[in-house]
């Protein structure tokens, strides 16, 4: 134990707050020195008291300076833990690390969030609330002890003992995989779209993605890849559908829509004597599918029938005359005796005739 540690000890014995100290020294690993802007960090917005000049006091402002010293001390952690990596990567490293997700995790680790003041209400509620508190943290070890402290506390009771920073580096988070089976459970129409590509001034490329969900424009990325703006697109994309409903009225209202259009159309399944599957009614509104090449012939022959079906007058005393397809004028009905078995063969009789 250093001496100057030996000395806080023995200042801490006539101190009030013993036990407050003790657990912040637990946490980083040295005494404070101004004990109150760390109960400062520790303090929620719902749970803020007024200050001597009669300002509301609570962690917000703390939080915003530690956001940015934690941003350049996790910078340069890692610029110099990946040697030659380029700066997309070092990005995303950066990210993954003081992402709210992970902050949060590394509070309750570390214990913070059982020192943290707040209504009950608030923490209920506030799933960020110690992420927040821990860049309060930050920024009150900033102020209180310095640049050095901080990259100390970082390096060594944070990087090196609670997270593994190069499996997060190298951890794929499948943001776009997320997505599309997101809209496949909900049958909606997913579409990754490249907006642009551009250079950078170096000549590297530069990727931009928007994401598209049944014609509604969501989230966009860039990257230098397609796949990491693709990535970045569906994140923001996924994102905006957790917290703006009205985007997902807008989709699923566009869904509605495509399938109304959708289910006016029926497939034509033409009734054959004897057979087992559906059919439409001649003269619906219907559609010919043909599911594969060898089938398109049985096709034509079922369109050819119920066109010439369409010709026969309801007294079934003409004759099929000819239509836009094709010439059946050599057919000829014979009023009493028609029925639709012997038109439809006749139709057939006389699309094979052309086909050959």
């Amino acid at each position: 134990m250093f001496p100057r540690e030996i000395i806080e000890r023995i200042r801490l014995s006539f101190r009030k707050d013993k036990e407050l100290y003790s657990s912040f020294y637990r946490i980083l690993g040295f005494y404070p020195r101004n004990i109150n802007l760390y109960k400062q960090a520790l303090l929620h917005k719902s749970s803020s008291v007024k200050g001597e000049k009669g300002r509301w006091v609570n962690n917000e402002r703390l939080e915003f300076l530690g956001d940015a010293v934690l941003d350049s001390i996790v910078g340069d952690i890692v610029y110099r833990h990946f040697e030659g990596k380029r700066e997309g990567f070092l990005t995303n490293t950066r990210s993954k690390i003081v992402q709210r997700e992970s902050l949060n995790r590394i509070a309750v680790e570390i214990g913070l969030d059982k020192l943290i003041k707040s209504s009950a209400r608030s923490s209920a509620h506030n799933s960020y609330m110690c992420g927040n508190a821990f860049e309060a943290l930050v920024g009150a070890v900033y102020l209180d002890r310095g640049y050095d402290y901080c990259m100390r506390f970082m390096s060594c009771r944070i990087l090196q003992s609670l997270i593994n920073i190069d499996k997060v580096a190298y951890k794929e988070v499948n943001f776009k995989s997320k997505l599309i089976e997101w809209g496949q459970k909900n049958r909606v129409d997913v579409e990754f779209r490249l907006l642009e590509q551009t250079m950078e001034g170096n000549g590297t490329p530069v990727f931009n993605t928007e994401v598209v969900i049944e014609g509604v424009g969501c989230g966009t990325g860039k990257g230098y890849s397609k796949k990491e703006s693709q990535q970045l697109a569906a994140k923001m994309t996924l994102t905006q559908l957790k917290k703006k409903s009205d985007l997902l009225a807008s989709i699923f209202a566009r869904k509605e829509e495509r399938t109304a259009q959708e289910e006016t159309s029926v497939v034509l399944v033409p009734e054959m004597e004897g057979g087992t599957g559906a059919s439409a009614a001649v003269g619906d509104n219907v559609v010919d599918t043909p599911v594969s090449k060898g089938s398109r012939r049985r096709g034509r022959r079922a369109k050819t029938a119920k066109e010439a079906l369409k010709k026969v007058s309801a007294k079934e005393k003409e004759t099929v005359r000819d239509n836009d397809d094709m010439d059946l004028s050599d057919i000829k009905v014979q009023p009493k005796e028609l029925v639709k078995d012997d038109i439809i063969a006749a139709a057939e009789e006389a699309a094979f005739r052309m086909a050959d």
